[in-house]
């Protein structure tokens, strides 16, 4: 066999091997290769390998919190313990009606009292945690923060935590493709943050500051189904977790994640075209906005505006949204501010996004725009778009994160 040969045939061999791993993106029940599983990265993973719980911060500098819990559960020291603190602190029968709170010597959840800084109840049956009328999967860390502060984390494996990001990122009633799509970007999402913060006292916060979870109040068993059939999936770039940004509507275009946020640009995280999101109510929209309200919404969001003569969008990323805001302000003096803070002093309510056009009127400024939201990544509207259209949850995947490559990275079966 001559050498050429046979690197023509290594060369056969890894194609066939890519083939193999290109193959995981099937999430078909049936495939075969969802056996294929890559190593979890170490940053987020368990000394056996698995992924470890994730941390929600449900509340932080609260004075207490309604407890209940309807099983038997053990009160653990939360964190390293010194030489001689044992393992389990209390063995507890089910809280019908209690509270956690901290004094300024001790953290305090029932009727007992432990001089921990921070503890955790380990609970033996599933979904049987309530925090403040709020249901929960998973386990509850209580850390005491002094002057009779505390902070407390959800604590649970990353598949039953998208159960409660699904029920509050989209609607059940979505084609199974657009679910699953948002369940792998949800998922991508959250490990990408478990890995910045492995260090730092909590993972996740459960709003819209990383991802809307709300525990078990909007589970439904057709967002769950989605979590389950795409188990372990996330979305790598160069074999690598990266922030997979997602928005509701991007109004035909997304954008690039330079132009929105201090990040360099990322090829998963391009510009693309979204013919799909035309159903969404955000689409296109007109507000009208105020002079006065406009100037009292700058005047309070740190800017040092406090005179407001004028407003005019002084540059445009490529896609046409609005990039840089000039201010004129009295004495002929003007500012200039990131469009992105601009609707953030507004209200994102009030400007759904930058993608816009203005115009003075007799009232105040008219804003007419398309879109909800920062524009970069998935467009959620857009999934179901395609979705629709018979696309399927990877072909959705593709077309919004360019050059990712969707991988599993553990099995939970």
């Amino acid at each position: 066999m001559t050498r050429t040969t046979r690197a023509a045939i290594r060369r056969a061999l890894q194609a066939a091997v890519a083939v193999g791993v290109v193959a995981t993106l099937c999430l078909a029940p049936s495939c075969v290769a969802r056996r294929v599983v890559t190593h979890v990265p170490s940053e987020i993973a368990t000394p056996s390998g698995a992924a470890r719980p994730v941390r929600v911060l449900l509340a932080e500098n609260v004075p207490s919190a309604g407890l209940a819990i309807s099983a038997p559960y053990t009160i653990e020291p939360w964190g390293p313990r010194t030489r001689g603190t044992p393992a389990v602190l209390a063995h507890c029968p089910p809280l019908a009606d209690g509270r956690v709170r901290s004094s300024a010597a001790a953290l305090i959840v029932g009727d007992r009292h432990f001089p921990d800084d921070a503890v955790l109840l380990r609970i033996q049956g599933s979904a049987a945690l309530t925090v403040d009328g709020r249901r929960y999967r998973g386990d509850l860390a209580v850390r005491r923060l002094g002057e009779g502060r505390l902070a407390l984390l959800n604590v649970l494996p990353i598949e039953d935590y998208l159960y409660g990001v699904l029920g509050g990122e989209t609607y059940p009633g979505w084609p199974a493709a657009a679910l699953e799509a948002q369940a792998v970007v949800a998922r991508s999402y959250a490990m990408w943050r478990m890995a910045q913060r492995r260090d730092g006292p909590f993972d996740l916060y459960a709003t819209v500051m990383d991802q809307n979870y709300l525990g078990m109040a909007k589970e439904d068993p057709r967002l769950n189904a989605a979590v389950d059939r795409t188990a372990g999936m996330v979305l790598l770039y160069q074999m690598r977790l990266f922030r997979c940004y997602y928005h509701s509507t991007c109004g035909g275009h997304t954008e690039a994640v330079q132009e929105v946020f201090p990040d360099p640009p990322l090829l998963p995280l391009s510009a693309v075209a979204c013919p799909y999101c035309k159903d969404s109510k955000h689409f296109s929209w007109t507000r009208l906005i105020p002079k006065v309200e406009l100037a009292d919404a700058l005047a309070k969001s740190g800017q040092g505006i406090q005179q407001l003569m004028g407003i005019a969008v002084s540059a445009r990323t490529a896609t046409g949204r609005a990039k840089e805001i000039t201010v004129t302000l009295g004495g002929g003096r003007s500012a200039a501010m990131p469009a992105s803070e601009f609707r953030l002093a507004v209200g994102p309510s009030k400007l759904p996004s930058t993608f816009f056009d203005l115009r003075a009127t007799a009232e105040g400024y008219e804003f007419q725009g398309r879109g909800f939201g920062h524009g970069v990544g998935m467009c959620q509207w857009g999934s179901k778009g395609m979705a629709d259209a018979h696309f399927s949850a990877p072909e959705i995947l593709r077309h919004y994160y360019p050059g990712a490559q969707l991988t599993r990275l553990y099995a939970t079966h």
